[in-house]
C-alpha cells in the first residue's frame, strides 16, 4: 500500500538567521492557506487583489481553463496577437488559404455579461469587406435523445457585414451572456490585418473562485417545509451556479408533483464569497442554453420556470445575538406570472457596500399550487463590484520549531495606507492530532471501511493531515506593532499565525513583505501556577499567595525576575522558596510589580509570592512572566496555569467573586446632609461605591428625586466598568439652580447585560 504523509498543515521551521523563523519569499507565502484569488503574491509581497469594473473580458481570457484562441483556420502562429491587448500586433489570414479557412474564434473561458463587442482592424490596412460575426453563450448541440453532444458549440447570434469600410466594428450586446466570438470571411480582402477583439463587460465576476477562497454555495429546496421535505443540495449541484458555464444549471421538479400541495414551498440560495468584498451589482442568469429543446416534463425548455417573485438579501458576515447572520433586504421582485418564462436574467443594483454573503428566497409553488415543471431554474450567479476586499483572512501552516522553544517576539514589514490595517494573531501548542484520508487507485476519496475492503491492487494513497491538538491555546489578541512581545503561551513546539487584511477604502490596501518570529531555548522548560484563595469578597482588600512551579533542565536558561500583573493591580508582600524568604528587590509596574531576585533560579523549584489586591471583576486573572536580566527585555516567558502545589486545590490563576446578582456594593455618602452655602463645609455630597462584574462599559445612572419621584438633578448617566466609583453633587438641579431645602432621594441605578440593579438613600439639603 502506497502511503503519503501530507504536510499541508505542518512545516519544519528552519532558522534563517540565528534563532528566527522568517516568512519572506513567494514560496513561503504559498505555503499558507490563502483565500484563492482574493490575494496575490508578487516577488515575496502579499497583498489583496483588486476587483475591476468595466473590463475587457478578452484581456484575461487565458486565465481561465478554456480561454484563448479556440479555433483558427489560417495562420495559427499569429492567432494570439488578436487577444494580446497590443494594437501593434495583428492576425491576418493567409491569402493563399481557401476562404473557408479565413476564420478565427475566441473563447472567453467563462460566460460574461457583455456590454459591447469591438473588432479592430489596423488603421493602415484594409478591413474585411464581407464577413460575419457569430457569438455563443456556450450552448451545445443536443442529440435526438436530448443528450448533450460533447465538444459542440451552437452560435446564438450573428451579424453579417457587406461592403464594410470601417476599421472599428461595434456591437451593442445589451448585457447578454457571451462566451465565444467567431469571425468568418465570406469573400477574401487583400491586406487585411485584424489587431484586436475587445469585449467590454461589467467587470470581474467575484462569484468565480468562491470555493478556492473557502466560500460556499448552498441550495435549499423547500426551505420552509414543516413536513420533513427540506433538502440541502450537494456541493456538485451547487457549483453549477458559480462555474462560469451557463450550460450547467439548477432547477428542481417539485417533489410533490403538480397540483395542490399540503403547504407552500420556498427555495433558497445562499452564496458565501469567501472574503468581504465591495459589491454593487448581482445578476442571476436563468438562461436555458443547457436545457434540451426536446420533450419530457422538466427536461425541456418549455417545462422550466425562473422566479414568480423573490426577496434578495446581503450580509457583511456580522452575527446576530443568536449566532445567525445579519441580513439586509436589498431588493424584491414583485409577484408576476410573466417573471416565470418571459424574463430570463434578473439583476439587483445598489450603492457600493461590503458584502460577504448573498441570499435569494423564492417560491417553488404559487401559493399551494405546484408548478408543473422545473422550478427556480438558474444557470449562473454573477457578483460585481470594485476595489480591494474590505477583509480577507489567511492562515499559516503549523510551524514545527523542532523542540519546545520560547518565542520572544514577532516582527513584520508592511505598508498600511490610511483606512487599512493588518491584524496578526498567533496560537501555540505541543500536541498534534492526526486525520487520515483514504483514496482508491483512481484517486477517488473513499471511507476507511471501504478502503479496508479493497484488494491491494485497488488501494490508493492514504494522506495524513496533522491538526492542532487539545492543548493548543486560543488565538491571541491582535498584535499592535512590529517587534512586540509574543502573546501566545510558551514555551511550545508548534506555532501557527492568522492574518486579516482590512480596508475601509475600496481603493487602498495594505501590503506585507515578511513576518519573523524570534525564538530560543526557554527560560524554564515547563511552568505551572495557581493562586490561593480562589475566591474573595468584592471591593475588599484581600491577601493571596501565588504558587509558581518551574521545571528547568540543561537546555533551560533560567530566570532572575518575576512579574505579576492583574487588571485589579497587586501589591507585593513577600517571596519564598522551600519555605525560605528569597532576597529580592521589588519594582512597581503598571497593574502589579516585578521581583528582581538576588540569586537566579537555575533548577526546578516552587516559588511562593504573597500579595494583596482588591477585586471588582469575577474571574480576575493574575498573570506571571519570567525574565532573565542577561537577555533582551523582549525575552519574556509567560507562566501557564496548572497544578503548581499539590496541597492547593486551585489549579487556576484567576479569582472568583461570590455568586450573587450584585452589580455594585458599599454605597457610601460623605454626609446625610448637604449644605451648599459656600462655607466650605458639606458644600458637596461625595458619593462612592464599588461597581462589580462589568467587563464592558455599562450605563450607570445617578439621580436626585423629590419625594413624589420627579427627577430634580442628574448627577451622572455615563457608562463605566468594574471598579471603585467616586462622584459628587453640588446641590444644583438640572437647570443649574440650587435646590430648595428639604428631603430628597438619591438613586444609583446600574444596568447589566441581563439585569438592572438600583439602590436609594434619603438625603437632606439645608442652609
Amino acid at each position: 500500500m502506497h502511503k503519503t504523509i501530507l504536510l499541508g498543515a505542518l512545516l519544519i521551521a528552519v532558522p534563517l538567521s540565528g534563532d528566527q523563523l522568517r516568512i519572506t519569499t513567494s514560496n513561503d507565502w504559498h505555503e499558507w492557506q490563502l483565500p484563492g484569488d482574493a490575494v496575490a503574491v508578487d516577488r515575496g509581497t502579499l497583498k489583496s487583489s483588486f476587483i475591476r469594473s468595466d473590463i475587457d473580458a478578452v484581456a484575461n481570457a487565458r486565465d481561465f481553463q478554456e480561454g484563448g484562441i479556440r479555433k483558427v483556420g489560417s495562420n495559427p502562429g499569429d492567432a494570439r496577437n488578436l487577444i494580446d491587448g497590443d494594437p501593434a500586433t495583428s492576425w491576418s489570414p493567409d491569402p493563399a488559404s481557401p476562404i473557408e479557412e479565413w476564420s478565427i474564434e475566441v473563447d472567453l473561458g467563462r460566460v460574461v455579461s457583455a456590454r459591447k463587442i469591438e473588432l479592430h482592424f489596423a488603421a493602415d490596412s484594409t478591413p474585411l469587406e464581407f464577413f460575419k460575426i457569430l457569438t455563443s453563450d456556450g450552448e451545445p448541440f443536443f442529440s435526438n435523445a436530448n443528450s448533450i453532444l460533447p465538444g459542440t458549440l451552437r452560435y446564438n447570434k450573428r451579424w453579417r457585414y457587406s461592403f464594410n469600410t470601417e476599421h472599428v466594428i461595434e456591437i451593442d450586446y445589451e448585457l447578454n451572456p457571451l462566451k465565444n466570438i467567431r469571425i468568418e470571411a465570406d469573400l477574401p480582402t487583400e491586406g487585411v490585418r485584424l489587431t484586436e477583439i475587445v469585449v467590454k463587460s461589467i467587470g470581474d465576476n467575484i462569484s468565480l473562485g468562491v470555493w478556492d477562497r473557502g466560500g460556499s454555495v448552498e441550495i435549499i429546496s423547500e426551505a420552509t417545509s414543516t413536513i420533513g421535505r427540506t433538502l440541502v443540495e450537494s456541493t456538485g449541484i451547487s457549483n453549477t451556479l458559480v462555474d462560469g458555464d451557463i450550460t450547467t444549471y439548477w432547477g428542481t421538479v417539485h417533489r410533490g408533483g403538480s397540483g395542490t400541495q399540503p403547504e407552500q414551498q420556498i427555495g433558497e440560495f445562499e452564496l458565501d464569497l469567501g472574503a468581504l468584498y465591495w459589491v454593487d451589482r448581482v445578476r442571476m442568469l436563468g438562461d436555458d442554453s443547457g436545457i434540451a429543446p426536446g420533450k419530457g416534463s422538466g427536461r425541456h425548455r418549455s417545462g422550466v420556470f425562473n422566479y414568480l417573485w423573490y426577496r434578495f438579501f446581503t450580509s457583511d458576515g456580522s452575527k446576530a445575538p443568536d449566532g445567525s447572520l445579519n441580513w439586509e433586504l436589498m431588493g424584491e421582485l414583485p409577484s408576476n406570472p410573466r417573471n416565470l418564462k418571459e424574463i430570463r436574467h434578473f439583476q439587483e443594483l445598489f450603492p457600493l457596500r461590503k458584502v460577504r454573503h448573498v441570499r435569494l428566497i423564492f417560491p417553488m409553488s404559487n401559493g399551494f399550487e405546484a408548478f408543473n415543471g422545473r422550478v427556480g431554474t438558474t444557470a449562473e450567479w454573477q457578483v460585481f463590484g470594485e476595489g480591494y476586499p474590505a477583509e480577507v483572512t489567511m492562515r499559516s501552516p503549523i510551524y514545527d520549531l523542532g523542540s519546545v522553544q520560547h518565542i520572544s517576539a514577532i516582527d513584520w514589514t508592511s505598508d498600511t495606507p490610511p483606512a487599512t490595517l493588518i491584524e496578526i494573531r498567533s496560537r501555540t501548542g505541543n500536541l498534534l492530532d492526526q486525520r487520515y484520508t483514504f483514496y482508491d487507485k483512481n484517486g477517488k476519496e473513499v471511507t476507511q471501511k471501504k478502503y479496508n475492503k479493497l484488494i491491494p491492487s485497488f488501494k490508493g494513497a492514504v494522506d495524513t493531515i496533522r491538526t492542532p491538538g487539545s492543548d493548543w491555546s486560543n488565538w491571541s489578541r491582535s498584535y499592535d506593532t512590529s517587534g512586540q512581545v509574543f502573546l501566545s503561551p510558551g514555551p511550545r513546539r508548534y506555532v501557527q499565525l492568522k492574518m486579516h487584511f482590512l480596508s475601509e477604502d475600496p481603493f487602498h490596501t495594505a501590503t506585507l513583505d515578511d513576518i519573523a518570529l524570534e525564538f530560543n531555548n526557554p527560560l524554564a522548560q515547563e511552568t505551572a501556577a495557581e493562586v490561593f484563595p480562589s475566591q474573595a469578597p468584592p471591593g475588599k482588600l484581600s491577601q493571596f499567595t501565588y504558587y509558581l512551579r518551574s521545571d528547568i533542565d540543561a537546555s533551560s536558561r533560567g530566570f532572575d525576575q518575576i512579574q505579576l500583573t492583574s487588571t485589579a493591580g497587586a501589591r507585593f508582600h513577600a517571596v519564598r522558596s522551600a519555605g525560605e524568604t528569597l532576597a529580592a528587590t521589588v519594582e512597581d509596574v503598571e497593574h502589579g510589580f516585578k521581583i528582581h531576585l538576588d540569586t537566579p533560579v537555575q533548577r526546578s523549584t516552587l516559588v511562593e509570592i504573597d500579595f494583596e489586591s482588591t477585586l471588582y471583576l469575577n474571574q480576575t486573572r493574575f498573570d506571571a512572566f519570567l525574565f532573565n536580566s542577561g537577555l533582551s527585555g523582549t525575552v519574556r516567558q509567560p507562566v501557564d496555569s496548572g497544578d503548581a502545589e499539590t496541597a492547593i486545590s486551585s489549579n487556576q490563576i484567576f479569582v472568583s467573586l461570590p455568586t450573587s446578582q450584585q452589580l455594585f456594593s458599599d454605597l457610601s455618602l460623605s454626609s446625610p446632609v448637604l449644605t451648599p452655602n459656600g462655607d466650605g463645609i458639606s458644600d458637596h455630597l461625595q458619593i462612592e461605591f464599588d461597581l462589580l462584574k462589568l467587563l464592558s462599559p455599562r450605563p450607570v445612572v445617578i439621580g436626585v428625586y423629590d419625594l413624589s419621584g420627579r427627577q430634580i438633578a442628574l448627577i451622572s448617566d455615563a457608562t463605566a466598568t468594574a471598579g471603585r466609583q467616586a462622584l459628587a453633587w453640588d446641590g444644583r438641579d438640572t437647570q443649574g439652580h440650587t435646590v430648595a431645602p428639604g428631603v430628597y432621594i438619591l438613586r444609583v441605578c446600574v444596568e447589566g447585560d441581563a439585569l438592572t440593579r438600583s439602590e436609594s438613600r434619603l438625603i437632606s439639603v439645608a442652609y
